[in-house]
């Protein structure tokens, strides 16, 4: 059964969307594995060692198509399976309208073109 409120979309190979990531001691350059409303899955290849994911972080997304947005966030989980290695949720917990308002028509969009497309 799904757990997710938002629909999520994967975004196209070639029109990735990047994130920089920034906490308590790290900065990352990240390309979304999937993007919903309330938030973006990461695939992080150090998984974060060392670093204190526990405090909020600052995030600058780049949607294809869009002006970036900030917003904040927390690093929510990281997946156990083995194929999900270093995957991490970041859940928005604060964007702007302009933010809000990019991401719900490029998530939108992307659902759509895929349906067509699938």
């Amino acid at each position: 059964m799904e757990k997710r409120k938002q629909v999520r979309v994967v975004p196209f190979p070639k029109q990735p969307v990047q994130l920089q990531l920034m906490g308590n001691g790290f900065l990352d350059i990240l390309v979304a594995q999937d993007v919903s409303e309330g938030g973006i899955a990461v695939r992080v290849p150090h998984k974060f060692d060392g670093c204190d994911i526990h405090s909020s972080v600052e995030i600058l997304v780049s949607l294809p198509g869009y002006k970036p947005f900030k917003a904040l966030g927390k690093i929510k989980h990281l997946s156990a399976s083995k194929e999900a290695q270093g995957l991490f949720g970041l859940q928005f917990t604060q964007i702007d309208l302009k933010g809000k308002q990019f991401l719900g028509d490029y998530v939108k969009k992307l659902a759509s073109l895929r349906r067509m497309a699938g």
